[in-house]
């Protein structure tokens, strides 16, 4: 019984070895969209380019057609990433045609992601179409969704509007959720923050968590522990 059960302990710690050589490729996944484009390892991955096991679930990327790296997110909202800090677990993005505000559907409820906006001063605001003779006061001009025939400004939603200038205005869209400076900068660049999984700069901690190699472990584990009391008999 003794040396059965020392030689299953060294086989199937040979095969744990196995296991992780080739199934570790979470290690090297390291992709990218193109050359100019940021890294791409765990725990995000390159959706249909990438196995699963690249990745951590919800931090799939896809690649445009112009080499961009695009996260979508749960709302419908597509971003373009810049740069991942995998140390800080921080993500740099734009909006895709450089003016986040075009979007009528423009929602920052990231409830349903991983992510959260780095930024603690959020307001929903409404905007609104004016002649280029309206001289609006409290708000904010709009330069990338105005026209050469009208100017857009915004004004935060919980303002009432009545005997303001805004009454010869015409009601755009509201927008929900968004940093104050994303009003006042074209080409934003949003700042995200995720906090789990918590890999800091071991990539090898981020994939212990996975559920397979979760799984292996705690077999591993069991079994080494009954097989040491058999061995102690």
């Amino acid at each position: 019984m003794m040396k059965y059960s020392s030689e299953m302990v060294t086989c199937l710690f040979f095969f744990f070895i196995v296991y992780l050589a080739g199934h570790g490729a979470s290690l090297n996944c390291t992709g990218s969209c193109g050359n100019r484009g940021p890294d791409i390892r765990f725990p995000f991955r390159i959706k249909d380019k990438q196995p699963d096991h690249c990745g951590y679930p919800g931090f799939d990327l896809s690649c445009s057609e112009d080499n961009s790296t695009v996260l979508k997110l749960p709302t419908g909202l597509s971003l373009h990433i810049e740069r991942i800090d995998y140390i800080y677990q921080l993500i740099y993005a734009r909006d895709p045609q450089g003016c986040f505000l075009r979007q009528r559907r423009l929602n920052f409820s990231l409830g349903a992601s991983h992510f959260q906006i780095k930024n603690d001063w959020l307001d929903d605001w409404t905007l609104f179409n004016c002649s280029l003779s309206s001289e609006i006061r409290l708000t904010h001009n709009i330069s990338c969704v105005g026209t050469f025939k009208h100017e857009v400004y915004a004004v935060e939603s919980s303002i009432p509007i009545s005997g303001s200038d805004l009454l010869s205005c015409t009601k755009m869209y509201n927008i929900y959720g968004i940093p104050h400076g994303m009003l006042r900068a074209e080409n934003y660049v949003l700042t995200m923050s995720w906090s789990y999984p918590t890999c800091g700069s071991s990539e090898t901690e981020c994939y212990s968590i996975l559920p397979h190699t979760k799984g292996m472990l705690f077999y591993l584990s069991s079994f080494f522990q009954i097989n040491n009391w058999h061995l102690n008999m």
